[in-house]
């Protein structure tokens, strides 16, 4: 039996390396492995700590989500208070704000200019280099003890890189960026990006505001730990902390008017929202010199660029499916210049923000153009009104394949969920064609966006249709590739059920999800005729799931096209579940024969084993393929058993 410090030295080597795998993911953009890699990793530290409770430990990454609901929030003093920025939409302004620095500073200065992220403003505070305390902005005073929800960040680092004595006291935006945003509009019903944020803080559920997936940056520090800002950030960013990483300096008016006309313009391409930018006084001695007001540092000052509005009419609606299915009422305009373009459509975003706006055709309503392509309709003039407006029916039936819409509870968005709706079909067949799916090698997104383009194939069954000469009509497949293209699709014929399960797409349907199903249901005509409460016993499958399963079964296009597939000869198998390799370990390195690390990994988990990323006490044997890493020698300093992939195979004949 393994000894209680190997027990403990491994928990704490998971913790630190699933701690340095969020930082690279999250912070630097980097991943270091790949999801399924860390789902297994963060797997095994759940159990450890599980079955051993005496390690328990406020800083593991699997502390970041509460069970439990907050009862309320506690207020909490800000020391030293927490200001707001005096703003501006006038560069004369701007200007007056120079003169008022150099006044006072003379020319022995420089500012930071950064861009103004439109978020919920934060304080963190670390002690002793531990995540400690967040406090909401308040009223500057005071604010409210938001710590349970800001842990679910996983941005933010739950201890620093450095040791740091005493109080850190840094101060952020915590924010949605744009990509998060638009997918948590299909299922909520926000209206911007900030108010979004800010509302989603003040939950009551840390398990909720988890799954809505906040971002933060930090921007100030109130304890010294440089002499400039800029020098402050970088400082931030070896600790860990996630920063804004776009910023200038500036010294002269000119520069800064220069620098902030580029922000402008740069904003568009950011993965957030801002509405302008923030200039400050770069050296922090220098600020106590030209001090304070009551509200705000007369050291810095926010530039924000001038909303872009126009009042226009909209003469129709219509309705966009979206490559997910969702459905997007899209306000179709009488042409009206904006930002120097003519705009004739503007976005809804949903049909609960047309209730909210209470928009009708023939309606004149203001629109805005902000970090979006398409603008949006902010607000109806209803006081220029005739009458004549007539009410926005939502669709019943997709406008582009003319099956029946759905509406999922937990949604706002409504979708089309046929795998063959003209505007689906690319995801679908990207899913239905990848290696966790159907594994049809080499038919990846490029080769199946030009079988779209030549109109070779308008439903996932046609794949199974296509013929050698179809494939020479590409550009650049050749006899030799096509040969191969066209094996990889018969050899997908002959696949488990498991897979052809995941590879349909449904909704909250994963990889490990469809291999429970596939194994309590063993046929697919019994998976289909399963009714509600059949599901809801299912592991791992709970009420939404269920009912994701039934309304996908319930679209007659889904039904025609699966049983076109079985017609075109599909033989789906259950993968037998072993259990040989039952409290084994494995770690693998190297390039296998005969079998990629990911069929690997596989293969052993089926069997009853489980896969680490590094080699450990623990583990059992280390699988080596060629050109093997470091793992080596970390293997025979630990004595661990080196195998090769036949040798792993021949251990569970």
């Amino acid at each position: 039996m393994t000894v209680k410090s190997d027990i403990k030295r491994r928990i704490n080597e998971l913790r630190k390396l699933i701690s340095k795998y969020d930082s690279h993911y999250y912070v630097l953009n980097k991943p270091l492995i790949d999801d399924y890699e860390y789902d297994l990793l963060y797997k095994e530290l759940v159990l450890l700590e599980k079955q051993n409770p005496e390690f328990d430990s406020s800083l593991s990454p699997t502390k970041r989500v509460s069970e439990k609901n907050i009862t309320g929030f506690k207020k909490f003093k800000h020391i030293p208070k927490m200001y707001s920025l005096e703003n501006t939409y006038s560069d004369d302004e701007l200007s007056a704000f120079h003169k008022r620095i150099k006044d006072v500073l003379k020319n022995n200065f420089s500012y930071s200019v950064e861009p103004k992220i439109d978020g919920a403003a934060l304080s963190v505070i670390y002690r002793d280099s531990v995540f400690y305390k967040a406090l909401t902005r308040g009223d500057g005073e005071s604010g409210d003890d938001v710590t349970d929800n800001i842990k679910t960040i996983r941005e933010l680092p739950l201890s620093l890189n450095k040791i740091i004595k005493g109080e850190l006291i840094i101060r952020g935006e915590v924010f949605f960026t744009k990509k998060r945003f638009e997918k948590l509009s299909e299922t909520y019903s926000f209206s911007n990006p900030r108010n979004s944020a800010a509302g989603t803080l003040k939950l009551l559920s840390p398990k909720e505001v988890s799954k809505r997936m906040l971002s933060i940056l930090f921007h100030t520090v109130v304890t010294p730990i440089a002499t400039t800002h800029i020098e402050t950030l970088l400082e931030l960013k070896t600790l860990g902390l996630p920063v804004v990483n776009q910023i200038a300096a500036a010294k002269t008016l000119e520069e800064l008017i220069e620098i902030k006309n580029m922000f402008e313009i740069k904003r568009f391409s950011l993965p957030y929202e801002t509405d302008g930018i923030v200039v400050k006084v770069n050296q922090l001695p220098l600020r106590e010199k030209v001090g304070f007001t009551s509200k705000s540092p007369r050291w810095a000052f926010a530039y924000k660029y001038a909303p872009k509005k126009a009042i226009t009419r909209l003469q129709s609606i219509s309705f966009q499916v979206g490559r997910t299915g969702v459905i997007t009422p899209v306000a179709n305009l009488t042409p009206v210049e904006l930002s120097g373009t003519v705009v004739k459509r503007a976005t809804l975003h949903n049909f609960e923000e047309i209730d909210r706006l209470e928009i009708k055709k023939l309606d004149f309503v203001e629109i805005e153009k902000s970090g979006e392509i398409i603008p949006k309709v902010v607000k109806v003039i209803k006081e220029k009104r005739s009458g004549k407006e007539i009410s926005i029916e939502r669709p019943f039936l997709c406008p582009s394949c003319k099956e029946k819409l759905v509406k999922y509870d937990d949604e706002v968005a409504i979708r089309c969920i046929n795998k063959n709706c003209p505007e689906q079909i690319e995801l679908s067949l990207i899913h239905f064609a990848s290696k966790k799916a159907m594994n049809i090698n080499n038919m990846g997104p490029s080769i199946i966006s030009k079988f779209i383009e030549k109109k070779l194939v308008k439903s996932i069954s046609d794949i199974y249709s296509l013929t050698k000469e179809n494939l020479l009509s590409i550009d650049r497949i050749k006899e030799k590739s096509a040969t191969n293209l066209l094996m990889a699709i018969e050899r997908s014929k002959k696949n488990t059920l498991s897979k052809f399960i995941y590879g349909l797409g449904i909704r909250n349907i994963g990889e490990y999800a469809s291999s429970i199903l596939a194994d309590k249901f063993r046929t697919l005509d019994l998976f289909i005729l399963a009714g509600y409460d059949e599901l809801i016993k299912v592991p791992s499958i709970g009420d939404e799931s269920a009912k994701a399963i039934l309304l996908f079964f319930s679209n007659e296009g889904n039904i025609r096209e699966i049983r076109k597939l079985m017609n075109m000869g599909l033989v789906l198998e259950i993968s037998e579940n072993r259990d040989v390799l039952n409290g084994l370990s494995f770690v693998i390195t190297g390039t296998l024969k005969n079998m990629s690390r990911e069929e690997a990994k596989k293969f052993i988990i089926e069997n009853g084993g489980t896969v680490q990323s590094d080699v450990s006490n623990n583990t059992n044997y280390l699988v080596v393929g060629e050109n093997p890493g470091s793992k080596i020698i970390r293997a025979n300093e630990l004595s661990v058993k080196m195998i090769n992939i036949d040798e792993l195979k021949d251990m569970v004949q």
